[in-house]
């Protein structure tokens, strides 16, 4: 059906970074843990009052207010770690999301990971999207990027994104580009 031609994708770690053990972060571990580092930057735009698009338009499920690029940062002692997810109009089963994890590794150089996710289900009343577990599309260097825990992305009233790791309950918020 649709295939993801943008180079972002959802779940999966980058082992490397940590030296040590992957993690499966709502960020897909392409970078460091929440829970032992700052929390990520979300620049964006000052909250609203309207609530997010969540109507669906006829050639997908997915509520037209996720569709898009969305990016976010996550700093801490090694650098700034980027993200950029983008999600296209799919249906169950689809490849609808795609991330692009960049950043420094602990010891000295970066890595660069694009990883895809299905929609798993048909967004329920909520609109929330499920993504199922992640595969590794490119991984940079080669050890760098492992597969990843499924995910829920949610639109919130401020007009973000926020991406939970079903597994661990991790979350990261995105704005949208």
């Amino acid at each position: 059906m649709i295939a993801l031609v943008v180079a972002l994708a959802a779940g999966g770690s980058v082992y490397a970074l940590m030296q040590g053990g992957g993690d499966d972060r709502a960020d897909d571990g392409a970078g460091p843990t929440q829970g032992t580092s700052a929390p990520p930057t979300t620049p964006g735009p000052s909250p609203t009052t309207s609530q997010p698009d969540t109507s669906s338009p006829a050639d997908g499920t997915i509520p037209t207010g996720y569709l898009g690029t969305w990016t976010t940062t996550i700093d801490n002692a090694d650098g700034e770690h980027s993200r950029s997810l983008t999600i296209q109009q799919g249906e169950p089963g689809d490849t609808v999301l795609s991330l692009v994890a960049d950043g420094p590794t602990k010891g000295g150089g970066d890595y660069h990971c694009v990883f895809e996710g299905r929609l798993t289900a048909s967004p329920g009343a909520d609109g929330a999207l499920e993504i199922g577990p992640s595969s590794v599309k490119v991984g940079q260097p080669s050890t760098a990027c492992t597969p990843g825990a499924a995910t829920e992305i949610t639109l919130l009233p401020d007009g973000t994104l926020e991406r939970v790791n079903t597994s661990s309950g991790e979350r990261l918020t995105y704005t949208k580009q």
